[in-house]
């Protein structure tokens, strides 16, 4: 070990021995070296600038898409299953907007500032981040105005402000506001633009109380526009001189009916309801389809007298949903929906002529099938904490119903097959529920208008909410669904990826896809020129360390020999040449280095705007990355390494004598 630290040491005093020559050597790798370092650094500092121009614009990692032909809708739900499946995405966000009424009062007098367009935006919006802005958070009541709606109301990050949402016309238009705090004001390209920003939920809250739902959340009722009423299916009630024709089956058959004929068995509670021998005059008709009874999707909503109109036949088309029984302490209720026409003969077959409503009836009322006495009010249990109040109304006695009906209708005369046309009287408890089944056998029946039943399986079935304050059953708030997004990738790199994701799953997009994809092009293609430059400056390199070594080691001759005289090894001579090369290449390194590094101070220096005979110089970036900087410097010591194997190879085979001979000559 101690003789190949003399050997070191014998190298090391060669090269400061041989000053002169260690400098030349130094000048010419570090010429090798340090143009390969400073293509690298231009390459990385170009494209570098490039993805810098798309990074700190709106755009550079947004990618806006919006459902095609074949993409599904965008509502919340496939928004966050988006955000999950997509590779290396950031957040989506709903490009939704309202326009709105914002009033304050922070001054001396009001102001207030109308047609104010709210757009979406959510926590971590990077759009937001860029301006330097927080996003509001979910659930919060918080607002980013823009410069020129906060100028126009006085006021400034951290005051209060009102947000005005309408719906409806005119003098029908229906307000609702919400205090907001003022979480920044934002600058905007335009000094007129009335904008501002909201989190997307209170957004879609504004949405839905502007489509007419109810916002529980804030407070807000729905407006006065009833749920739709559908029906499980429809009875037609024919008279025997009149029924279905084949052209009306026909009619129904194609519209998806199955057409039932129900006369000796019609559904509870009617039996109970019709005079004791309606069957010798009346058919009775079950019309419904595959899905109106099984799926509530499937349920109908087709209006009676439409039906009615289009059949042939002398009918009255009853829409029918399937009774509610409710058991409670005070005895057992049943609760039938009948609806139809004040004036339809039907009326005539009924044991109480008057105990069905007409489409006019209040929807909340309800009449008493038996003569007993029964509650003038009956709120009907919806869930353990809601129910519907419902009103009693007085069956009308004959007397009354002559007097109303009048001389506008003429009784209807018996026919050969028809029943009797005077009423029949009106039914004991027994007897109403003589024909009834299982729990309805001890139930009183409660008729009520068809529609209002028709609402209370809306709602059991979670498509319909019942609004207390305005008494209504409305429509249920649906979720909102957006016209498109704009999606953020984690960086432009990601962008095209994410681009043939959306593009595969059927959705339309708009990105900056072009501009990224030159970068990439741009970055290939330098890479392959600093790849083709280096490899041929790194090959020369070795030639020139090589014959320069060579021409070192052969006026070295004779010391070489003298050192092998000495007892110098084969090995010692190899070592020693290589190990003086590898410093020369180490110091090379150091001065590629230091000289790259001044280089890119000085390319990346702005000149002072008063030395006007500089202004001419140009502002070049110029990136010097860690790997960079390690393969120079690799490269420099691989460079001269190489060069010296066969210098060092050819002295460690020299004689001894002859090379003492030689070297006296030289």
């Amino acid at each position: 070990m101690r003789r190949w630290l003399y050997y070191f040491e014998l190298a090391w005093c060669d090269l400061v021995r041989l000053w002169a020559t260690t400098q030349h050597h130094v000048i010419i790798v570090a010429g090798i070296c340090l143009p390969i370092l400073m293509l690298l650094g231009l390459k990385r500092g170009h494209v570098e600038a490039l993805r810098q121009d798309l990074i700190t614009s709106p755009t550079g990692r947004q990618i806006t898409f919006w459902s095609a032909q074949k993409g599904e809708l965008l509502d919340r739900k496939s928004i966050d299953r988006l955000t999950g499946d997509l590779p290396s995405v950031e957040i989506v966000v709903p490009e939704t907007q309202r326009v709105v009424t914002i009033h304050s009062a922070a001054g001396a007098s009001d102001a207030s500032v109308d047609s104010v367009t709210l757009f979406a935006t959510r926590e971590g919006d990077p759009m937001m981040s860029q301006l330097g802005i927080r996003s509001p958070k979910a659930g919060t009541h918080e607002v980013i105005l823009g410069q020129a709606v906060a100028d126009e109301l006085k006021v400034r990050q951290g005051d209060t402000v009102e947000v005005v949402i309408s719906r409806g016309r005119s003098s029908e238009a229906e307000m609702a506001s919400v205090s907001c705090k003022v979480a920044a004001v934002m600058p905007t390209e335009e000094h007129s633009a009335l904008i501002g920003y909201v989190d997307l939920d209170l957004l879609d809250q504004f949405d839905a109380f502007g489509r007419g739902f109810r916002v529980p959340e804030l407070g807000w009722s729905s407006a006065r526009v009833s749920a739709v009423d559908t029906y499980s299916g429809y009875l037609f009630f024919c008279e025997k001189t009149s029924t279905l024709t084949e052209d009306d089956r026909r009619y129904l058959g194609e519209r998806g009916f199955r057409l039932e004929h129900c006369t000796d068995n019609p559904p509870e509670p009617l039996r109970s309801l019709l005079i004791p021998d309606f069957s010798e005059g009346l058919v009775i008709y079950r019309a419904h389809t595959a899905e109106s009874e099984k799926n509530p999707s499937g349920r109908l909503r087709i209006p009676p007298s439409e039906l009615s109109e289009a059949t042939e036949a002398d009918d009255v088309v009853l829409a029918w949903n399937e009774p509610k029984i409710r058991s409670a302490a005070d005895g057992s209720f049943l609760m039938a929906g009948i609806s139809f026409s004040r004036r339809a003969w039907l009326r005539e077959y009924f044991s109480e002529p008057s105990l069905a409503f007409d489409y006019e009836a209040e929807p909340f009322s309800f009449h008493l099938a038996s003569a007993d006495a029964g509650p003038t009010a009956f709120d009907w249990p919806l869930t353990e904490e809601l129910s519907v109040p419902l009103s009693f109304i007085p069956i009308p006695k004959s007397s009354d119903r002559d007097s109303i009906e009048g001389a506008d209708e003429s009784p209807r005369q018996p026919t050969a097959e028809g029943p009797a046309t005077e009423p029949a009287a009106n039914p004991t408890a027994e007897e109403v529920n003589s024909s009834a089944t299982n729990d309805q056998l001890a139930a009183r029946i409660l008729v009520v208008p068809a529609n209002l039943l028709a609402w209370i399986q809306e709602f059991g079935e979670g498509r319909a909410d019942f609004d207390t304050d305005i008494k209504l059953f409305v429509p249920r708030q649906e979720p909102a669904v957006y016209d498109r997004a704009r999606l953020y990738a984690m960086t432009i790199d990601d962008v095209p990826s994410v681009v043939d994701s959306l593009a595969d799953s059927g959705f339309a997009v708009m990105s900056e896809t072009g501009r990224i994809t030159e970068i990439h092009r741009q970055d290939d293609s330098l890479q392959l020129l600093v790849f083709v430059v280096g490899a041929g400056v790194f090959l020369f390199g070795v030639v020139t360390v090589f014959s320069v070594l060579m021409e070192s080691t052969d006026r070295k001759r004779g010391t070489i020999g003298v050192l092998r005289v000495m007892g110098m090894s084969r090995s010692g001579i190899f070592a020693s040449i290589l190990v003086r090369a590898t410093a020369i290449g180490a110091a090379a390194a150091l001065v590629s280095l230091l000289c790259g590094f001044g280089l890119r101070a000085f390319l990346g220096w702005t000149p002072p705007s008063d030395i006007t005979w500089l202004q001419w110089k140009p502002i070049v970036t110029v990136m010097l990355a860690q790997n960079d900087l390690i393969l120079v410097t690799a490269g420099a010591m691989l460079c001269c390494g190489l060069g010296a194997i066969p210098p060092a190879w050819r002295a460690s085979r020299l004689d001894p004598f002859d090379a003492i001979v030689e070297g006296r000559f030289r």
